[in-house]
């Protein structure tokens, strides 16, 4: 066999360090090139050949071609789409996604605390797995074929591609030859079969040359997203209606093939019917269907379990299987067992092999990698013929189809990411050499816009195999069918005279309905996409408010001001319900008048029956019953003054307010209606009546009373006593609450969080030190002329009471100490606490007479704070607020013990311990 020059045996590139003194040398060897590769531009392999009596030099890329290849009719759209457009989502940046996703959290899950850098990084590791994903996919694979077979003395061929909105249903339209080797498609719009999952993958066995019994059986293998399922074709009764009937013959699932996702299939056109399945750790299995038993058994096992790019190939004459990693092509004859040989390897970190095809009749394998196409001899598999760098990015799609027109071989690279046809017209010559014929060119697109797609597929028909008609169809995205008709035609032949080209089929009405409605369809984006755009007609609310707005009845308006007005003082008394929170002018109002016809959620805007023309000239008149109303209620608060600070046009007469609201009037002008300044007059004439019922806040009851106890309440106060007369620790009541109440934090079971320090989890959630500070203090008394005084010390005068130099009293500070007695009411604590045994440890008794009389200290009594703090622990100083009692020793700081001692001395008249014998010092020398 006749190769180019080249080097067969590789070596790997070695380092020697040279020896003796010095620095080290390195010698590198490089690496042979061991098979020629063309590119672009270069003369690439050479080599000497004979020629008569001389020798003359020879290129690879020196071939020349007599044909070239046309597209008389141009492509032509054979079935429509019948997917709706793609959604093309908000172009953002990670960090606006990280911040939408951060805002998201917040708002449904306050209680999670997420970092915002946390968040950031998750998004960017989601977009670099899709953008991985989209580009190096492992799972995709070419979604159209053409089905072929001879049957009843004809031809039949089927384009097989999936459709609709999901891709799970498979549509087989049958292909017509017209006139001129022509082939033009007659589409179906109903699908043969369909599929649980979305169709990943669809291949056809080769040609079929007979039908019939103990004949090659026509086959299909679809993969879909589940499983993967083998189908065989049966034409149906009527035979003129091209209908066909495909019937599963073995279904795969991921449990057959080792739990594994399957990434590639191929069929063989053997009797009986045989199928080959790669999944993502590069394990082969053979699939058949004997006697119609499933039969699957691994043929191939691979060293890599992690998942990768695997694809596979079968041989049309022999058991033979290519096997292809991404670093790895392997060739597996199972006639000789499992054992698989090694055909090329990928040594350059950034190349990957994408494809490989079958042994064609010319013992040629041809192999693409993302850098070059390769061109390997089964026979001599040791190192390639040839090689071509095809120049293009890097892509795990790139897959090459060979097909023979007049007698010469020619390679198709296609890709999945854009539809750019690359033609290679690279064969062997009579002298045995591989050569280039022609410099690669690109074929017209097919499918316009150009664009990702879902695959290509290559159709010549079986009579005229070597001829020189070739039909190539492509799917796009969106399910549409494009068909471009080559013709390989000799240079020296004239062009044909362009006719009128049609851009589309004949297609029937069911077919064009399925385009109409994939036209007019959207993409279900789900329930949250329905949140995005949402229309409301508000014409029928601004028609009810101010065009059919009917004149009020002025008598029934006054009586029911007057009704109104009347009830107004003897609210409290006449109320059946109880009020439990705070109530305003404006609610008292509200509840004293008839029940108002417009509902809403918010009092404020229900309104009242004070809202009309009496009720705004009985607040400039003076008649609501303000004065009458607070002498008769148990507590008033003004929050006019605060009201003020938000509202500065509120004055203390209502005429006032009236002036200051006129600076919100409309501009005057020849335009303006009667109605406009009367609307005007209304608007303002209300939110002065608002404003004015809305700065008395009236309390039903006066905040620090204590609350009517229960029968469980007053158990708990005698078991607290009978508690604090004995030795036992106490700790402070719990706080009782007036009108705002705390709302407790509940655990994940809704049961209340119990504060640490609290020994009862019934007692209340307030903490320890808040009951301690609030069991001396008096709801309602000026937290700032606060004096500490010992309960038990009865004989003490009572200290003078220190008062720190204040200010008087300013409007703001005394409203702030009204809304402090209506907050938190303690429990009175002025009455005298019972005894309690002091937690001081008494002083030991005198043993001997020797020890010297000190006058004992007397006890003090414990105060009410000292019974809280277990003895063993350091007293708790008094807090800077108050002024507490100063002891005239400080606590010792340990516990006192009797002492043992009989005798004074250091001894304790103990006999002093015996001497020992001094030691003699050495001097000095030996």
């Amino acid at each position: 066999m006749d190769v180019w020059p080249g080097y067969s045996n590789e070596q790997a590139t070695t380092s020697q360090k040279g020896k003796g003194k010095g620095k080290a040398k390195t010698e590198r060897a490089e690496n042979p090139w061991c098979y020629p590769i063309l590119e672009d531009g270069s003369l690439g392999a050479a080599t000497l050949k004979k020629r008569g009596a001389r020798f003359e030099w020879t290129f690879a890329s020196e071939g020349h071609s007599d044909y070239k290849l046309v597209a008389p009719d141009g492509p032509v759209e054979v079935f429509p789409p019948t997917r709706p457009r793609p959604w093309r989502g908000p172009k953002v940046t990670e960090l606006q996604r990280a911040e939408q996703g951060a805002h998201f959290l917040r708002t449904f899950y306050p209680d999670i605390d997420i970092q915002a850098e946390l968040i950031r990084e998750e998004i960017a590791e989601d977009s670099r797995a899709a953008h991985k994903l989209g580009h190096d996919d492992p799972y995709v694979g070419n979604m159209v074929d053409v089905s072929s077979f001879h049957v009843s003395r004809k031809n039949m061929a089927y384009v097989v591609f999936p459709m609709g909105e999901t891709n799970r249903q498979l549509n087989m339209s049958p292909l017509v030859v017209q006139p001129k080797a022509k082939v033009d498609v007659k589409p179906l719009a109903t699908p043969v079969f369909t599929f649980d999952t979305p169709i990943q993958q669809i291949v056809a066995s080769p040609h079929a040359v007979e039908v019939g019994k103990n004949k090659p059986v026509p086959t299909l293998g679809v993969r879909t997203m589940g499983s993967t399922t083998f189908l065989q074709i049966k034409l149906a009764v009527n035979k003129a209606s091209f209908a066909v009937e495909p019937s599963p013959l073995v279904t795969v699932q991921r449990a057959d093939i080792g739990d594994r996702h399957a990434v590639d299939i191929a069929i063989s056109p053997v009797n009986p019917f045989v199928g080959y399945i790669v999944n993502d750790a590069g394990q082969v299995y053979r699939c058949s269907a004997p006697e119609g038993r499933k039969l699957i058994e691994q043929v191939h096992a691979c060293d890599f379990t992690t998942r990768s790019l695997y694809r596979i190939a079968v041989s049309e004459a022999r058991q033979m299987v290519l096997t292809v990693s991404e670093t790895y092509a392997s060739l597996v004859d199972l006639r000789a067992g499992k054992r698989a040989h090694q055909l090329h390897s990928v040594n350059q970190p950034d190349v990957v092999l994408t494809s490989v095809e079958s042994i064609g009749d010319d013992r040629m394998i041809r192999l693409v990698s993302s850098d070059e196409i390769l061109w390997i001899d089964e026979r001599n598999s040791r190192r390639p013929l040839l090689a071509i760098k095809h120049g293009r990015e890097f892509d795990t799609t790139l897959r090459s189809f060979t097909r023979t027109m007049i007698s010469s071989p020619l390679t198709f690279l296609t890709s999945r990411r854009n539809s750019l046809v690359t033609v290679y017209d690279v064969s062997r010559a009579s002298d045995n050499l591989v050569y280039m014929h022609e410099p690669p060119h690109a074929l017209s697109p097919v499918l316009h816009p150009d664009g990702p797609h879902l695959g290509y597929a290559f159709y010549q028909q079986p009579t005229l195999a070597g001829s020189k008609h070739l039909s190539i169809f492509q799917l796009s995205n969106r399910g549409s069918m494009s068909l471009l008709n080559l013709q390989r035609v000799h240079n020296d032949t004239a062009p044909e005279t362009p006719t009128a080209r049609r851009t589309r089929g004949d297609w029937s009405e069911a077919v064009k309905k399925l385009g109409d409605e994939a036209e007019a369809a959207r993409p279900d984006l789900g329930p949250v996409a329905g949140k995005a755009h949402i229309v409301v007609d508000l014409q029928y609310a601004y028609q009810k408010l101010f065009v059919d707005r009917k004149e009020p009845d002025l008598a029934a308006e006054s009586e029911a001001v007057y009704d109104t007005l009347e009830r107004v003082p003897s609210f409290w008394q006449d109320t059946d319900v109880p009020v439990e929170h705070g109530l305003t002018m404006f609610d008292i109002a509200m509840r004293s008048g008839p029940e108002p016809v417009d509902a809403s959620r918010n009092d404020w805007f229900t309104g009242s029956a004070l809202d009309c023309a009496a009720g705004h000239r009985a607040l400039v008149q003076g008649q609501i019953p303000r004065e009458q109303l607070v002498r008769s209620t148990p507590w008033h608060l003004d929050i006019s003054p605060l009201v003020r600070r938000t509202i500065p046009e509120l004055k203390r007469d209502p005429q006032g307010t009236l002036e200051c609201l006129t600076r919100y009037d409309l501009a005057d002008g020849p335009d303006r209606t009667a109605a406009s300044y009367r609307r005007e007059n209304e608007a303002r004439s209300q939110v002065a009546l608002d404003l004015s019922l809305a700065c008395d806040v009236l309390v039903p009851k006066r905040p620090g009373q204590n609350p009517i106890s229960t029968f469980d309440e007053d158990m708990l106060n005698i078991s607290r006593s009978t508690e604090a007369m004995s030795l036992a620790e106490l700790e402070p009541p719990p706080v009782n609450f007036g009108f705002l109440r705390p709302i407790p934090k509940e655990d994940a079971n809704g049961q209340p969080i119990v504060p640490e320090d609290s020994t009862d989890p019934t007692k209340s959630v307030v903490p320890l030190g808040v009951r301690l500070l609030l069991q001396e203090w008096d709801v309602g008394t000026n937290p700032y002329e606060y004096v500490y005084r010992d309960p038990y010390d009865d004989t003490a005068e009572p200290p003078a009471r220190t008062q720190r130099p204040m200010k008087p009293f300013t409007p703001a500070q005394k409203e702030a100490q009204s809304s402090m007695e209506m907050g938190v009411a303690g429990q009175n604590q002025m009455q005298r606490p019972p005894a309690i045994a002091s937690s001081t440890p008494r002083a030991p008794p005198a043993i001997a007479a020797s020890q010297p009389v000190v006058p004992r200290k007397p006890l003090v009594a414990a105060r009410s704070h000292d019974v809280l703090v277990p003895p063993s622990s350091p007293r708790v100083l008094p807090s800077g607020t108050q002024k507490g009692r100063s002891t005239p020793f400080p606590p010792p700081s340990q516990d006192l013990m009797a002492s043992t001692q009989v005798l004074p001395g250091p001894h304790g008249g103990r006999p002093a311990p015996a001497k020992k014998k001094p030691v003699k010092k050495r001097l000095g020398g030996f």
